[in-house]
């Protein structure tokens, strides 16, 4: 197997471990909840093992603790089960373990493209595989803001955040759709629920801020 060398020196080798020598951390920042755990066991029994958890030489766990901790306890796996690692060539320190965490879990990962999801998925298939309708610019039944959206702003429509103006428009035929799609240059079909024109693919956040009201 191939290895490929970075400044720091540490490589990574591909083995196999049972779940049940694998060591959590003790100062693990993330949690998972029970239909988080639920939807992690039920994704492994669908697709299989997708990412291998990250382990020092020792079986010390830098990433998996969720994977370890769910499908150990199911009954189908349990701890004797096997699962593919990635093996750090030394140990991380305590500080480079928290980087590391951080940089998978925050610093180093992609955003979601909203325009994307509420036009190409499924509302029903989002909010089944974890989405939540506030995430998705919904309001209704099953929003628990207090509980998961502490300390956050809300918007009467988030999909609109930033737009000086807002219309419906309506069409009747499929005629009419097709010559406003080629007019403003962008995909319209039945999935689309909103667009921006022009197209925004990556909409920029970073100018709103969250302002204490009291």
């Amino acid at each position: 197997m191939a290895k490929r060398r970075i400044e720091n020196g540490i490589t990574w080798t591909n083995e196999r471990r049972a779940l049940r020598d694998l060591a959590p951390w003790e100062h693990n920042p993330r949690y998972i909840k029970d239909a988080q755990a639920e939807r992690l066991l039920e994704s492994f029994n669908e697709f299989g093992q997708v990412l291998p958890i990250c382990i020092g030489p020792s079986g010390q766990i830098y990433d998996g603790h969720q994977r370890r901790n769910v499908i150990g306890a199911a009954d189908d796996y349990g701890l004797d089960y096997e699962i593919d690692v990635r093996v750090a060539s030394r140990e991380l320190t305590e500080r480079e373990r928290q980087k590391l965490t951080v940089y998978l879990h925050k610093g180093a990962t992609g955003d979601w493209d909203w325009e994307e999801l509420a036009n190409s998925f499924e509302f029903d298939d989002l909010i089944l595989w974890g989405f939540r309708p506030y995430e998705l610019g919904v309001e209704g039944e099953g929003n628990d803001v207090d509980a998961e959206w502490q300390g956050m702003p809300e918007f009467e429509n988030n999909d609109a955040m930033g737009a000086i103006l807002t219309l419906k428009v309506h069409f009747a035929t499929q005629d009419d759709i097709d010559d406003f799609s080629r007019l403003i240059g962008q995909d319209i079909n039945t999935k689309t629920k909103f667009i921006w024109h022009p197209k925004q693919v990556h909409m920029d956040l970073k100018k709103y801020r969250v302002q204490d009201e009291s």
